[in-house]
C-alpha cells in the first residue's frame, strides 16, 4: 500500500543508467533509502526532486515482497536555490546531514531531527548562520530534543537557581551543574566535569529553548561561546558517543 510523506533527500546515486537510488529523512521513518526507478529520466513523476538537499511530498511503495522501498512519484516543495549556490551554507548543511546519519535517528525520534533539519535548511535560505556557530547549536539542540536535557539553570546538589558567581562547574554524566557553595562544601561532581561560568550555563540554556531561526544573529562572547562549545562537545561524545575528526563523526 502506498503512502505520500514528505522528506528531505539526503543523498542520491545511479545504480543502473535510469535508475536512482535516494537517501530520505521522513518525520515518521526516520533514515532509509529508496529506489527511484527511472528517476533519472523521468519528465513527469520526480520533476526536480530528485536532487540532495531538496523538500520533497513523496509517494511511497514498496516491492512486491516487501524487500524494498520504492518512490513512485514526487512533488517538489522546495529546493532552497540560495543555500545551494553558497558552498559555505552547502558544508553547514551537509554537516547536519553526516551528524543525524551518525547518531543513527530511530523512527520514535524522526520527527525531532526532521524538523530540526528542516528549520535549520530554511535559516540558511534566509541568509542567516555562521560556519562558527551553526554546526556545534545543531548538535546540542538535536541532542536535547532526543531527551538528553539538562538543567542548566539550578544546582543539581542544593536546588539553588544559577546566580552571578564564579566557580560553577557541569557535569557532564548526570547533566547538571554544581554551584560554588556546594563545591566549596566538600560535594564534588562525580566523573566528569568542567568549570564554566555563570553566562555560559545561562547561554546553554538559551541553546536549549531556541530554534533554528534565533540562531541567524546570534552573538556570544569569545569565552563564553568556547565554553559552551567544549562543553556540547563532551556532552555529544560521552552520551552519543560520537566526536567529529577530519570531516567526519567517528564513534567514541
Amino acid at each position: 500500500m502506498n503512502a505520500t510523506e514528505r522528506a528531505l533527500v539526503l543523498k542520491v546515486g545511479r545504480f543502473r543508467e535510469a535508475d536512482v537510488w535516494v537517501k530520505l529523512l521522513t518525520p515518521t521513518r526516520g533514515i532509509f533509502n529508496a529506489f527511484a526507478f527511472g528517476g533519472s529520466r523521468s519528465r513527469r513523476r520526480f520533476v526536480g526532486c530528485l536532487d540532495p538537499l531538496s523538500h520533497v511530498l513523496f509517494t511511497i511503495g514498496s516491492s512486491k515482497r516487501g524487500d524494498y522501498t520504492i518512490l513512485e512519484e514526487g512533488s517538489l516543495l522546495h529546493n532552497f536555490p540560495l543555500l545551494r549556490k553558497d558552498s559555505v551554507k552547502t558544508g553547514i548543511a551537509v554537516n547536519c546531514i553526516k551528524f543525524i546519519e551518525a547518531v543513527e535517528i530511530e523512527p520514535s525520534e524522526s520527527g525531532s531531527a526532521y524538523t530540526l533539519l528542516l528549520e535549520t535548511m530554511t535559516m540558511l535560505e534566509k541568509g542567516g548562520g555562521s560556519t562558527g556557530f551553526v554546526p556545534w547549536l545543531f548538535r546540542a539542540k538535536l541532542a536535547f530534543d532526543m531527551g538528553y536535557n539538562p538543567d542548566f539553570l539550578v544546582c543539581g546538589n542544593c536546588g539553588e537557581v544559577v546566580g552571578t558567581a564564579s566557580g560553577y562547574q557541569f557535569g557532564i554524566e548526570k547533566g547538571q551543574a554544581a554551584c560554588p557553595t556546594c563545591l566549596s562544601s566538600g560535594k564534588p561532581l562525580e566523573g566528569l566535569a568542567r568549570p564554566i561560568t555563570a553566562g555560559a550555563l545561562r547561554a546553554l540554556d538559551w541553546i536549549q529553548q531556541s530554534r533554528p531561526a534565533d540562531w541567524a544573529t546570534v552573538a556570544m562572547d569569545q569565552e563564553v561561546r568556547r565554553q559552551c562549545s567544549q562543553l556540547v562537545e563532551l556532552f555529544v561524545a560521552y552520551h552519543l558517543g560520537l566526536s567529529w575528526d577530519n570531516g567526519m563523526y567517528k564513534k567514541v
